[in-house]
């Protein structure tokens, strides 16, 4: 018993020291344990974003040694991924589509989550959103036929079937087209080109002078009638061109021609509402009408009627082309967003890609 006792302190004493650390050098000390990461996660549709706060300056402890620029300058590209614009309401066949909300990160709501960040640390934290609405709403496009504000007619021979074609076609492009305040509306940007692919045709006619532009001939007694419409509801002219000759569907100077790549007929809604242009093209007479809700506010200008009587035309030869003229030219410049009326959409809005969009 006594031997199997002594053995077994021979041993302890020899595995014992087997395992003692060497002496620490001069200036060593022992290694340390790596410091806690202190992870700051966003979430959102499935996507994940992490990073180290540490990377920024962040003690684990003080709230104040966050660089914040640093930070802020990670979480733009959070911010960047995660936008989402809104999406105004709108007509599609005549049939109102509804609005979309967007949303944008919350900065505020993240600052104040860094003022105690160590309550948020290595937890996984849902990216927090603000919501923007839209301009035009659902509710806005619903009402926005309430008020007639102008109205305007002009004749034309339907019996010239490819010239009361492209009338109908480009009547039909600007139909139901909304423009929301302080917008700038352009006929050649929403007409678009005036190709055979498009299907415009070819039109050699003239009326009482009026020389037409080949394919899509006709449109100028679309764009004069517009502008006929647009004036009497006292809308802002931005730019128009007359023809150097005179035309028949309109009174003496109260023309608009446009050509794509040249003259454009452009107005804009200074008011306080959206408003809708409405068309109709049947049976030899073109009507532009423009609509807004009870609550806009205008000041109509009395624009002279349009002849009685259909107007008369002739043949032009297809190889004898002539170009179009201008007399005249009027434009000018938008009102800034700063002096339109603030009574629709404004307070407390932000401007995106869109037009104004409301942030709540």
């Amino acid at each position: 018993m006594r031997q199997a006792v002594m053995i077994a302190a021979v041993l302890l004493w020899v595995y014992g020291c087997s395992i003692v650390q060497e002496p620490l050098k001069s200036g060593q000390s022992h290694p340390k344990a790596a410091p806690t990461p202190q992870m700051f996660i966003l979430e959102s549709d499935g996507q994940r974003w992490s990073v180290d706060l540490r990377e920024f300056g962040y003690d684990g402890i003080d709230p104040t040694t966050l660089n914040r620029g640093a930070f802020h300058t990670w979480l733009k590209r959070v911010e960047e991924r995660v936008y989402r614009p809104p999406q105004n309401a709108r007509f599609v066949n005549r049939s109102v589509q509804p609005h979309q909300n967007g949303r944008k990160l919350d900065q505020q709501k993240i600052d104040d989550w860094l003022d105690n960040i160590h309550e948020y640390v290595n937890r996984t934290l849902p990216v927090p959103y603000r919501t923007l609405y839209p301009s035009i709403t659902t509710e806005i496009l619903e009402q926005i036929k309430e008020k007639r504000i102008g109205r305007y007619s002009t004749l034309y021979n339907p019996h010239h079937a490819n010239r009361a074609h492209n009338i109908w076609l480009s009547a039909k492009a600007i139909d139901y087209h909304v423009v929301d305040v302080g917008e700038v509306f352009s006929f050649n940007q929403v007409v678009g080109p005036r190709t055979v692919a498009r299907g415009y045709k070819p039109a050699p006619v003239i009326v009482r002078g009026e020389y037409t532009e080949g394919v899509g001939g006709g449109i100028c007694q679309t764009s004069s009638t517009l502008f006929n419409a647009v004036d009497q509801a006292g809308l802002r002219i931005i730019q128009r061109v007359s023809h150097s000759k005179e035309v028949t569907y309109v009174p003496v100077g109260r023309d608009a021609t446009v050509s794509w790549g040249g003259a454009d007929f452009r107005f804009q809604n200074q008011l306080n509402q959206p408003v809708l242009i409405v068309t109709h093209a049947r049976y030899g007479r073109l009507t532009v009408s423009i609509y807004g809700p009870e609550e806009i506010r205008n000041q109509p200008h009395p624009v002279p009627e349009a002849p009685r009587q259909i107007p008369e035309s002739e043949k032009v030869p297809p190889n004898q082309p002539k170009p179009l003229e201008k007399k005249s030219e009027y434009e000018e410049s938008p009102i800034p967003p700063s002096e339109l009326p603030r009574s629709y959409g404004q307070e407390g809005t932000e401007s995106t890609s869109l037009g104004y969009a409301r942030v709540g």
